[in-house]
């Protein structure tokens, strides 16, 4: 019990009532060994003891040194002296080792239940995408296995000298708000329908997490828009990006519950390869008998890109799949794909797909889009992962901070797991 607060305090805070994603390594080590006493100490010890004691007796012995008393006091005090000593010894091994196995038992038990929530796994049952290629997965999914960049030199939104960036044909500059109005129009009509199929009574989460330039209040519009025109209560989720999705897979594991997760960039003044895009996703956290293609998205697992091969090492333990099953990763972020951390990792983690033909970088096809690429890359990998097997997602999201996810092709099941 005491492991339990201790862990509980190192990964939740103090107060405990926040949960926060999985982390094996705050549970300490195994208890030390606990070393038995050692025989030839504790007979060099009596030896000694005895010696001392008879030594003592005889020089300050004043009668006559003979009688049961006299040796008695020689010998037998002395050894009584030792037997007490060495008994409180040998009873303070075995306290420590009734200890060090109950240490143990509470430490893999702790072990197992924290890598069985962080084994929970969402299912993807839609997804949509608007990038400059056009609004589905499947034409983004062509254009990234493209060999070429998609990348082309045109000027910004707000004007001044062209970069080398992409951009939805859609916003125009100081009309982002209608231009945003038929975005949400098009995610509507294609979500609405994978809603309708969902009991009403089932709680539906939102995670908005826009920068949109000329839109202030885009998360207030987006969530009106949602909740009027799909006709189900949404609960805005405070948190945002994969931090959003790891609280969600714990506060609302125990029931069924939806969550919609929408992100957006639209820059007015991009910087060289950066791109734009809207993308949005519907989760499940229970299987779904109308769905039965739904791919699974499983804990990302947050850390930096000098530990990658770890978190990869961690994601692919969450997914509970064999390395040969992994066919591909999608990546995006500066620190991901320009150093050679990625393919080290995968050699590391014995992974065997090719990194010259199965390593996707997204932001050579849309450029970085901030809040929505990793999102973008999921949506990708889901797309990939219906037919060509497990994918894994590495997305740099902020400066020093790599998320590592799996997105596994879903069991068909014939029950609805909790749905009524």
């Amino acid at each position: 019990m005491w492991l339990w607060l201790h862990v509980n305090q190192l990964i939740f805070g103090s107060e405990g009532g926040v949960i926060m994603p999985v982390y094996l390594d705050a549970i300490p080590d195994l208890a030390p060994k606990i070393r038995r006493p050692d025989t030839r100490r504790w007979l060099f010890f009596l030896a000694a003891i005895i010696v001392v004691g008879g030594v003592l007796t005889f020089w300050q012995w004043s009668g006559n040194r003979e009688g049961f008393i006299f040796w008695f006091t020689a010998l037998g005090l002395p050894f009584c002296l030792w037997g007490l000593i060495f008994s409180l010894r040998r009873f303070d091994y075995k306290c420590d080792q009734v200890w060090a196995a109950s240490w143990d038992r509470e430490r893999a038990l702790l072990a197992e239940q924290e890598t069985t929530r962080g084994q929970r796994v969402a299912h993807v049952i839609n997804t949509g995408v608007v990038t400059q290629f056009g609004s589905g997965p499947g034409k983004l999914l062509s254009a990234v296995k493209s060999p070429t960049s998609q990348l082309t030199v045109q000027p910004p939104r707000a004007g001044g000298t062209p970069v080398r960036h992409s951009r939805l044909s859609d916003f125009q500059d100081k009309q982002q708000s209608q231009d945003l109005d038929a975005a949400l129009k098009t995610m509507i009509s294609q979500l609405k329908p994978a809603l309708e199929k969902i009991p009403g009574n089932i709680p539906c989460e939102l995670m908005i997490d826009c920068d949109i330039a000329g839109v202030a209040d885009a998360e207030e519009t987006i969530l009106q828009r949602l909740a009027a025109q799909t006709g189900r209560k949404l609960r805005l989720f405070n948190a945002k990006g994969f931090t959003a999705f790891d609280i969600w897979l714990d506060e609302m594991w125990e029931r069924p519950s939806a969550l919609i997760i929408l992100s957006a960039v639209v820059r007015s003044s991009p910087q060289e390869g950066e791109g734009e895009a809207i993308v949005w996703l519907l989760l499940l956290n229970r299987r779904h008998l109308d769905f039965p293609d739904a791919v699974s998205l499983h804990r990302p697992e947050k850390g930096h890109i000098s530990a990658l091969d770890h978190n990869l090492d961690r994601a692919l333990l969450w997914c509970q799949k064999p390395r040969e099953d992994v066919k591909g990763t999608w990546t995006t972020g500066k620190a991901v794909t320009q150093g050679g951390e990625l393919s080290s990792a995968c050699e590391a983690s014995g992974l065997t797909f090719s990194m010259t033909e199965d390593n996707r970088d997204v932001d050579q096809t849309t450029g970085y889009t901030g809040k929505a690429a990793p999102w973008l890359a999921i949506i990708l990998a889901a797309t990939a992962a219906q037919s060509g097997g497990s994918q894994v997602v590495v997305a740099e999201t902020n400066a020093d901070e790599i998320w590592v996810a799996a997105v596994t092709p879903g069991k068909k099941a014939g029950i609805n797991q909790g749905l009524s």
